[in-house]
């Protein structure tokens, strides 16, 4: 029996008045039903979103791994440094999106600072996705030992780590 309103409800075993809150009837003792409210879960309009990011990345960091057991021995010292890298920009996009799920699930379109939270996160998950865009590059392209090459690829590798140790420091 639910008493959720201002009208006149009663026990339905012995026909006592009930007050609204009523938990148990003061007449018999017997325990007062109260429907359950109903909790709607809506579904924050940055799931889909998400979603997307985490498929994209995933896509693009296995074309990445493809790429690399491709392109070199896993004895490379270049591979040390790909797979190095990628390895590590995997554990951080992974706890990045982690920490935006949490944070959607207690979105309710209601509070501007949850959605500027989520609007950064999502900027910082799509910064991972571009710089494995990067990474495929590098991997598509001849590497060759010239001295130019290697700068390009140390000048990807401190990209990389300065992506990683901004987040690591955010």
């Amino acid at each position: 029996m639910g008493i959720n309103d201002d009208h006149n409800h009663f026990c339905i075993y012995c026909g006592e008045k009930l007050e609204p809150g009523q938990h148990f009837c003061i007449s018999c003792g017997r325990e007062i039903y109260h429907d359950e409210p109903v909790v709607k879960v809506i579904p924050s309009k940055y799931a889909d979103k998400i979603d997307e990011i985490e498929h994209e990345y995933d896509l693009k960091q296995k074309r990445a791994m493809e790429l690399l057991n491709k392109l070199f021995d896993s004895n490379h010292l270049a591979y040390d440094k790909f797979a190095s890298s990628i390895n590590r920009s995997n554990q951080l996009f992974n706890n990045q999106l982690q920490v935006t799920k949490k944070i959607i699930e207690v979105d309710d379109d209601s509070n501007e600072l949850v959605e500027k939270e989520i609007e950064s996160k999502i900027k910082t998950l799509e910064t991972f996705i571009d710089k494995m865009d990067d990474l495929i590059n590098e991997l598509v392209i001849q590497l060759s030992s010239n001295e130019k090459d290697n700068d390009d690829i140390n000048n990807f590798f401190d990209e990389m780590d300065d992506l990683i140790n901004s987040v690591k420091d955010y």
